[in-house]
Formats: structure tokens, sequence, C-alpha cells
């Protein structure tokens, strides 16, 4: 029987009531990672470094989760602005230069003056 264990990381900033990520079937399922500053709980002004943020985010949860960029299987991205697509292209050669996930990218309003979120299903080492 499997079993579900969500992960919370402690100091990581969450836009609202769920789990960073939750563990599952060998699988390792990460909420949508916002640009927020985890020293601050806010947003940077710059687009550019909110999305970097995000990245920096997504693979702070993964770790936690015992996973990590590399096993990265698919992601699912919001983007406010169409225009930061290029932005969103060059981020993902950054932080995935090898192997990339799958990938859905949304166009969509998000809250509290956030430009990008980012969340992903990644495999786990151990599964």
């Amino acid at each position: 029987m499997s079993t579900k264990l969500c992960i919370e990381v402690p100091g990581m900033p969450a836009a609202g009531p769920y789990s960073h990520a939750v563990r599952a079937g060998g699988l390792l399922f990460v909420s949508g990672q916002p640009g927020f500053d985890p020293a601050t709980g806010k947003p940077s002004p710059d687009t550019a470094e909110q999305m970097r943020q995000a990245f920096r985010n997504l693979d702070t949860v993964l770790r936690a989760g015992g996973s990590s960029l590399d096993l990265v299987a698919n992601t699912t991205v919001i983007v406010t602005e169409l225009a930061n697509f290029p932005l969103v292209n060059q981020l993902f050669a950054e932080f995935f230069p090898t192997n990339p996930p799958a990938r859905m990218t949304v166009n969509a309003p998000l809250p509290m003056g956030l430009k990008f979120s980012i969340g992903c299903v990644a495999a786990l080492p151990d599964a």
C-alpha cells in the first residue's frame, strides 16, 4: 500500500494553505513555487530576479523532499506576461542544462504581485 508524506520546508513562504510538496508512489509532487524571497516573504519587483528566485525555491523544495532538479520529469509553469517567455526559456536552459523535463506553460494572472510560478513532478532516487 502506498503512503503519502507531506513536505513542509521551514522558512519557505507559501501563498496559501498547501504543502510545499507531497511524496507518493515513488514521486515528488511539488506545488507551484512563486518567486518569494524566503528572507522577506515577498517577491522582488524585478521580473527576472523573481523568476530566478522561483527556480531557486523549486530546487530547495526538491532537495527537502529527497529529489533534485536532475530528476524532474514534468513542470507546470504560470507566467503572467507572454513577453517574458524568452526569459522562461533562458532559465530552463540554465537550471535544466541536460535532459530537460517536459513542460506545460500557461499564461494566467497570479496574486500578490507574482509574475511567475513553477511546479513539478520529480522522481525519487530511492524509488
